[in-house]
This record gives C-alpha cells, structure tokens and sequence, in this order.
C-alpha cells in the first residue's frame, strides 16, 4: 500500500521561497545522497534492539510530538517530554533535567528541538539520568542539504537543524563511543565507557559553522548502516555486559 505524501500548502511554497532567497548566501552546492524512503530501518528498530534483552527496562523520550517512536518503543517503563503535545509530561527539557530525582534510565532517546546548543543541553541532562551501562540515541543528526541544516529554519519539511555539531564533540571525548547511523535523517547512538562522561565543549568553534563543516568533515565521524550498527551494539552490550560502564575504552 503506497504511503500518500502530504500536500505542501501554496503560502508554505512561498515562505519557503522568500526564506531561501533571503539566505541565499549560505548556500552550498553540494549535498548527500541519501534517500531514506529506500532505506527500511527507522529510529523504532534501533530504539528497540538498544532495548532489548535488557530485562526490566526503563525508557525516556525528549521531544515526543506525534508519539510514532514513543508508541512504537517495547520498555517496561516510559516517560515521554514535550511541551506541546505526546509523551507523558508536558514541560521543556530543560525543565525536565532540573528537576527530576527519580530513577535512572536505561536508554534516553533525544529528539527535541533541533538547535546545536538545545541538544547539547538534552545530551548532559541525558548523562546525568542514565544508569550505567546505558544509552543515549539522539534523532536528526545528518542534514542532507544546506536547507535541510540551516537555522534559522528555512524548511518545514525534514528540518534537522544544527544538531550534528554535538557529534563532533563525541568525537572529541574519549569516554564515549558512538555511531552515525546512515537511517531516518541520521541516528546518533551513543555508549558511554565512564560514568559520567564529560563531553568536551567546542561551540567556540562550531557555533557559527554552517552545513559545508559537515560536508568538508564527514569522513571523520563514524558513519554506518544498520546492520553494521547493529553487530556495533550486540559486541559492545556483550562486551560491557550491559550493566556496567568499563573502566577503560
């Protein structure tokens, strides 16, 4: 059964138009290939396997809307944040993280607003509720195109934003492990090797970088299919055995 696509609205075209105009010195003429209709693995199959065999599992959802992951996601224990609509608790992230004294979780799943310095914010409130042994995924990581990245948004439709620029900083810490998963407008999945991590902060750099620091640099991160991720996290789960953080990488 064919998915129908929604229609784009006549005043969305020409906002859109003005916007891309108005910014047309940002543009970049090169983009990725990626096409993520023809790859079948979503944000649920990866939610899901980091889920599984875990036993009692406790699960967190940053940025809800619609609920399709937060519906979709097999733990024993959810809580969803959204300030608008889904998920369990209608509050900002940044709320969220302050105040909360409750009990760990084994996977946090970031998907709120998709501005660098936001999932910065939900990325350490996320290390600072996660038990040992878990992890962190975060949504929207891989903008395919200039407009696609560029804040302020121009697009409505598949908006990333500027959120990628946290990967750089994963890969700058070496208390952390993590893939780039090439699937559902990027999947960042993230293992910490300490308790605590502390993730380096490098916003002096990467704060006025635009979609071509991505593109000039994308063969620095890890970037993987599914089923590459997939071994990725079955060895590591293993490996770590899941419960406890390593002393070592």
């Amino acid at each position: 059964m064919a998915i129908k696509k929604k229609k784009i609205s006549l005043n969305t075209i020409i906002r859109e138009w003005i916007l891309v105009n108005r910014y047309k010195k940002n543009e970049f003429p090169a983009n990725f290939s990626y096409e993520w209709d023809e790859i079948h693995y979503n944000r649920m199959a990866v939610t899901n396997l980091l889920l599984s065999e875990m036993g009692i599992t406790r699960y967190l959802e940053i940025g809800c809307a619609g609920n399709d992951l937060f519906d979709a996601v097999l733990a024993d224990e959810k809580i969803g944040v959204d300030p608008r609509r889904g998920g369990t608790h209608r509050m900002t992230s940044d709320a969220f993280f302050s105040t909360y004294d409750g009990e760990a979780f084994d996977l946090v799943f970031i998907d709120g607003l998709h501005l660098y310095q936001q999932v910065r914010r939900d990325l350490d409130g996320a290390l600072r509720v996660l038990k040992p042994g878990g992890w962190i995924a975060i949504h929207d990581m891989l903008p395919r195109d200039w407009l696609e990245e560029h804040v302020p948004q121009i697009r409505t439709r598949g908006w990333t934003g500027d959120g990628w620029k946290v990967a750089f900083e994963l890969l700058a810490c070496p208390d952390v492990e993590f893939r780039m998963l090439a699937i559902d407008h990027g999947v960042v999945v993230v293992k910490p090797l300490r308790d605590s991590p502390v993730i380096p902060d490098l916003s002096a750099t990467l704060r006025d970088e635009r979609f071509g620091y991505l593109f000039h640099h994308f063969a620095l991160l890890p970037v993987v299919g599914y089923h590459e991720a997939a071994a990725w996290i079955t060895a590591r789960r293993a490996q770590l055995g899941g419960d406890a953080p390593a002393a070592t990488a």
